[in-house]
């Protein structure tokens, strides 16, 4: 906001402009009196009708030198100079005018001229040029006036915008890795000048809410958002840029405004689980964190509940469409439910991994699963494979032994490198409902497209059958009730394409089948 008194000189300066600019056309020779008419035009028009603060900026730069070498010819050049000294006003508020949308560039210097001062400098050297060219005093003194000003200016900034204009509060945060946190960190100034700040983050998981601000302030506080991952820094860092409120330096430097400890998610996980095999009585856990990404396994003793949604396929429930999402797709979408009633379940996991994070990710989600299904006293089965073989086929389990077995598993992962991405794994079912539609159709293209889809249907069939993940369920269901709900706990490697298959097939079999840490809700997408 701008105070009264400054613009009261605004106004005062570009009222004056306007006068000299018609008192130049006045007691200028007739064949030149054209050229202070256009200047009062153009200054009207840019006056009456705003334009970019930036060309704001450039018109008055201009008319600062057009005012003094209109009043030349018929004035002494120092006084024609003291005439066009009070445009300097209308310069200096144009700057900040124009300094309140800069942005800000990337250097490897601490301070930086900011292009607008280059452009506006180099224009001054440039009238310095001209002068001596022309031999112009007029000219000559004007471009002098100028680079005084922006002297003076300019040490003004670099002794009041210290090369830290801002301190950070540090606060320490303790997280379980792929945990959420917001936090408002408390910015002080240490600058009298004004200006704005820019912050920014040096990491992908840490955002910054806002990341520009007004150096009015004396204290100023800034959000920020962290989802660390299993590896990261132990101090969080925010990369600062300040520019002055002539936005003419610019000044980089660093804040460490969080110092982090980050506790892997196996780990937690594992301390949950020894806390759970300590208690006297199931239930005495306390609450797990991150339970949003169990809900599916959680709580599946208490019946019907809403799992996610699909396309619809031909002999779905028409009570069960989502009306909602099925206009925003222009796609008929079905509601999912999980039903499991109590039932067993079977517990797959795919050992296989590709890094630390996705081990750590993996364990977490083996060892909170089996604690989750513990305390809703659901007996369990677990099965492990990776990309070679099965490794460990159990029959079903009870509580306490299904937490321990859990620990002994995500201990066994191995790492393993897929040369091939899948975008998204294949949709099954739509693929055979699909083929069903086309079976009725006659027409030649239409028998091709079919036996094209059966094709693709029965290589998905014959791949899902040779990957471990189809093995190791035949193995389990052999010790385990056929009935059981199937848990899968993957992170869709080699066995991305089996998985959709078994998914599909045992799904129409009855089976409860829920994936553990996959998106796959199309509502959600």
């Amino acid at each position: 906001m701008i105070s009264l008194r400054s613009w009261g000189v605004v106004i005062f300066s570009k009222i004056y402009v306007a006068i000299a600019l018609v008192i130049a056309a006045v007691i200028s020779p007739l064949a030149l009196s054209f050229i202070p008419v256009l200047l009062f035009l153009w200054y009207l028009y840019s006056w009456r009708f705003p334009i970019a603060p930036v060309t704001n900026l450039l018109t008055a730069y201009f008319m600062f030198f057009a005012v003094a070498l209109l009043f030349t010819p018929q004035v002494d050049p120092f006084f024609s100079l003291l005439i066009s000294l009070p445009v300097l006003l209308l310069i200096n508020h144009s700057l900040q005018e124009t300094a309140e949308l800069l942005i800000y560039r990337d250097t490897r210097y601490n301070r930086r001229p900011t292009d607008i001062f280059l452009t506006l400098l180099l224009i001054a050297v440039l009238v310095l040029g001209v002068a001596g060219l022309l031999g112009s005093l007029t000219l000559l003194l004007s471009g002098a006036i100028v680079i005084i000003y922006f002297g003076v200016v300019v040490a003004v900034v670099l002794r009041q915008l210290p090369s830290s204009p801002v301190l950070a509060e540090q606060v320490k945060q303790r997280m379980v890795a792929g945990s959420r946190a917001h936090l408002d960190i408390k910015l002080t100034v240490k600058t009298k000048t004004g200006g704005l700040l820019f912050l920014e983050s040096l990491c992908e998981w840490v955002k910054v809410r806002p990341n520009k601000l007004s150096l009015k302030q004396n204290d100023l506080v800034v959000k920020v958002s962290l989802s660390p991952s299993l590896s990261g820094p132990s101090i969080i860092k925010l990369k600062g840029q300040a520019v002055d409120r002539w936005g003419l330096i610019q000044v980089n430097f660093e804040l460490e405004p969080i110092r982090m400890y980050v506790i892997p998610r196996a780990r937690y996980a594992a301390w949950l689980a020894r806390r759970y095999l300590a208690a006297t009585k199931p239930g005495a856990l306390p609450l797990i964190s991150n339970i949003e990404t169990l809900r599916p396994a959680y709580g599946l003793r208490r019946g019907v509940e809403y799992y996610g949604s699909q396309l619809y396929q031909p002999g779905d429930s028409l009570k069960n469409i989502d009306w909602k999402h099925s206009l925003k797709y222009n796609e008929l979408v079905s509601k999912e439910f999980a039903d499991f009633h109590g039932q067993p379940a079977i517990i797959l996991i795919n050992l296989a991994v590709g890094n630390a994070e996705e081990a750590d990710k993996l364990s977490y989600n083996i060892i909170v699963t089996a604690i989750s299904l513990a305390r809703e006293n659901i007996p369990a089965a677990l099965v492990a494979y990776n990309h070679e073989s099965v490794k460990i086929t159990t029959p079903t389990l009870q509580s306490q032994e299904l937490v321990r077995k859990s620990l002994q598993i995500a201990q066994e992962m191995v790492a393993f490198i897929n040369p091939v991405r899948y975008l998204n794994p294949p949709d099954v079912a739509r693929l055979r409902a699909n083929i069903s539609r086309l079976r009725f159709a006659e027409s030649k293209a239409s028998n091709v497209l079919g036996q094209l889809l059966q094709l693709e249907y029965k290589n998905l069939s014959n791949n899902a059958k040779l990957n471990p993940s189809t093995k190791a369920l035949t193995e389990v269901f052999g010790k385990a009730n056929k009935q059981s709900n199937i848990i899968i706990i993957s992170h869709r490697n080699h066995d991305a394409e089996a998985l959709a298959f078994n998914t599909f097939y045992f799904s129409r079999k009855g089976n409860a089948v829920i994936n553990i840490g996959q998106a796959r809700s199309a509502a959600n997408a």
